[in-house]
């Protein structure tokens, strides 16, 4: 795949100088760039490593002197990682199964798949399902009974969607990836432990041993428009109402998301998040790398959430959180900063403790 200067900076919406019919075969980190690559040098940090290579054309920060640098023809962009997101879709190849249906897919005849379809080997569509136009679906990927996709999506390997599950269109699913599993939900015949934890915080006395009973999950999980599940991200349907996901929400490699969970529009949730049952996250959430999210919380719109924030209670929107128990960013931060400064403090009182000792001897 290639594609000249001018073409390359239409994509990004940016300003080309230089030999704009220059053709470029691949993006580079300007340290390995050569002469058919497109050196990504968008800060003046990367300018001796860049005129260093054997690069003719790189995407360049604002001001720079591509002649200088010893380039044919340079690119320039505002904002670097957003015109990151132009270029690889510009240069990425997705994968996918061959046009139509491979001969070991099952698909039971009940099902109706749109047009364009492409559904690779040893796939099960179940009955009544319904499957948008353009789909790619690759490898071992099953579709459960009555579960609807809209146009464009794309099921990697080893994705198993639950019965009734309801998914809008352009979705992504990468392996492995699990949408309506049965939710997480016992209960035993008495109360327990757990239940005098959750009334009173505390554990009073010895219980007998009780077989915990599963609580069906009845409930789907819907799915809006532009969502994307990384690898062995995992979705349990709701008891009986749905868990849903709102428009344009990503969500991250092995992330979690608990029953009857409702999640706004345009969130990211990163790496092993978990959220418990029943919590509430509003529009615009991010949450960092293994925060956790305990059952029955809300958290209000364009909160972020710093990695592993233990999230146990309500949080208003518009806020910065952070530690476990996750609380404002700037207080946590002092918060650690006075911890870090004990030791100094614990010797001053030592010390302290020394000189009153010895004047009360004297």
């Amino acid at each position: 795949m290639s594609f000249t200067i001018a073409q390359i900076a239409g994509a990004l919406s940016a300003r080309a100088e230089g030999d704009t019919d220059l053709v470029l075969m691949r993006p580079s980190a300007p340290q390995n760039a050569g002469p058919d690559d497109l050196a990504l040098a968008m800060d003046a940090a990367y300018a001796p490593a860049l005129a260093a290579s054997t690069a003719q054309a790189a995407v360049l920060w604002d001001g720079a002197d591509w002649r200088e640098l010893g380039l044919k023809a340079a690119i320039f962009i505002e904002r670097p990682r957003y015109a990151m997101a132009a270029l690889t879709g510009l240069f990425n190849t997705p994968p996918h199964a061959p046009l139509g249906i491979h001969e070991t897919a099952v698909i039971d005849p009940s099902a109706v798949i749109g047009k364009d379809a492409s559904i690779g080997p040893f796939c099960v569509i179940g009955p009544d399902v319904r499957l948008g136009d353009n789909a790619r679906i690759l490898a071992h990927v099953s579709i459960a009974k009555g579960a609807v996709i809209g146009a464009n999506p794309l099921i990697h390997e080893g994705v198993r969607i639950g019965a009734r599950v309801q998914i809008g269109k352009n979705f992504i699913a990468q392996p492995n990836g699990v949408v309506g599993a049965d939710g997480f939900s016992f209960v035993t015949p008495q109360p327990g432990a757990i239940d005098e934890v959750k009334d009173a915080g505390r554990v009073s006395q010895t219980y007998n041993a009780q077989e915990f009973t599963r609580i069906n999950s009845l409930g789907s999980v819907i799915i809006g428009d532009n969502v994307e599940l990384g690898a062995s991200t995992t979705i349990d349907r709701g008891t009986v109402a749905n868990t849903s996901i709102g428009d344009g929400t990503k969500l991250d490699n092995l992330v979690q998301v608990g029953h009857n969970v409702r999640i706004g529009k345009t969130c990211l949730l990163c790496g092993q998040v978990g959220v418990g049952g029943s919590a509430v996250i509003e529009d615009r959430v991010v949450l960092g790398g293994q925060a956790g999210v305990a059952d029955h919380v809300t958290i209000g719109m364009n909160v972020i959430a710093a990695g592993k924030a233990g999230i146990s209670s309500n949080v208003p929107p518009n806020r910065a959180i952070m530690g476990n128990p996750a609380i404002l960013m700037e207080a946590n931060v002092n918060s650690y900063k006075a911890y870090r400064r004990l030791p100094r403090l614990v010797k001053k009182i030592e010390d302290l403790e020394a000189k009153v000792a010895k004047l009360l001897k004297g």
